[in-house]
């Protein structure tokens, strides 16, 4: 047994628990995500990510995006923009197209209570202090009380690549109107050790506060940091790496290595990309269900994950604080 933040939390809106492992799609990288949600819907249990943008210009059909328990509505933040995120092998040409807070509304205006629906707030071209962040997004929130509200935290200024940490700790309590506080990972920190020490640091202060809310980090879906951001304190995870490796065993590879260590190599890639996708989906399932039987039992064999691995994410923990040195 030993000392971690993993535990279950609820998004209170719905009373559903966490951890919460999020396949997201996205046009951004994949212009042909129509026909890969398609083929994928059926298979999409738990939960999975949209995004406004895709749904205002066509990527995606409305009618055809309520297949999983809870869904997430993105702001098209990620869209709009031409950087990728940091699980990017690489970075696609990507022309994005006009976005802005009208339209994003005009998406989240035609969305149906068909399941239960997480929606984030408008992510801003330019920078706001924390308060103003928060009164802006609490707007948003207000004219959809029937969604449970994920607010996606960014930096205060336009000169700072990463959030300030410090600002979030101390304002704390600004956060307790919201179901969900998220972040992103590449905002998190320049390194692991730095995001893993935030995430820790934030649920600490959320704690100390008596609040309860579930993290999400946004664009972080590969199974070993997910655990470890898990230990810190994280509890929902989405991301498009499911899109773009093979998970299988817990260990991310390029789809041919999949497509040969699995005897598909005769199968046209597209196929295997699909037979890929499918089973990346139901690795998901299977973190989920290990991530929580761990909650319960502190049992680092629940973990299951390679010794190596293991010590790996001990020394981190050890370093935070989180694990003690002599466990």
């Amino acid at each position: 047994m030993g000392n971690h933040l993993g535990k279950i939390r609820y998004i209170k809106k719905f009373g559903s628990s966490t951890p919460i492992l999020v396949p997201s799609f996205s046009s951004k990288g994949f212009p042909h995500v129509k026909g890969l949600h398609d083929y994928l819907k059926q298979n999409l249990t738990d939960a999975s990510l949209v995004s406004t943008y895709d749904l205002h210009y066509g990527y995606l059909l409305d009618d055809q995006i309520y297949e999983s328990d809870i869904l997430f509505v993105d702001s098209g933040g990620y869209e709009r923009i031409r950087e990728h995120d940091v699980a990017d092998i690489y970075g696609d040409l990507h022309f994005p197209r006009e976005w802005n807070e009208n339209l994003y509304e005009q998406e989240v205006s035609k969305l149906k209570k068909i399941t239960d629906i997480v929606l984030v707030n408008f992510d801003y071209w330019e920078s706001f202090p924390l308060d103003v962040q928060v009164s802006r997004a609490q707007g948003h929130f207000e004219k959809y009380p029937e969604f449970a509200s994920d607010f996606l935290c960014k930096p205060i200024s336009n000169e700072e690549a990463l959030i300030n940490v410090e600002d979030v700790i101390m304002k704390i309590k600004l956060f307790a109107p919201f179901d969900i506080l998220g972040f992103t990972e590449k905002e998190l920190g320049h390194s692991v050790l730095e995001r893993a020490n935030n995430i820790f640091r934030i649920r600490k202060a959320l704690s100390d506060a008596g609040l309860d809310t579930p993290i999400h980090v946004f664009g972080c879906l590969d199974p070993l940091t997910v655990t470890l951001f898990f230990l810190c304190g994280a509890d929902i995870f989405d991301g498009l790496s499911w899109l773009r490796f093979s998970f299988k065993n817990g260990v991310p590879s390029y789809l041919n290595h999949y497509s040969i260590s699995n005897g598909l190599w005769q199968r046209h890639e597209s196929e295997v990309k699909v037979i890929g996708f499918s089973e990346n989906l139901y690795e998901l399932v299977q973190l989920k269900n290990r991530l929580t039987k761990f909650s319960q039992s502190s049992n680092w064999d629940d973990l299951g994950i390679t010794e190596n691995d293991l010590n790996q994410l001990m020394l981190i923990l050890t370093q935070l604080g989180v694990q003690k040195s002599s466990e």
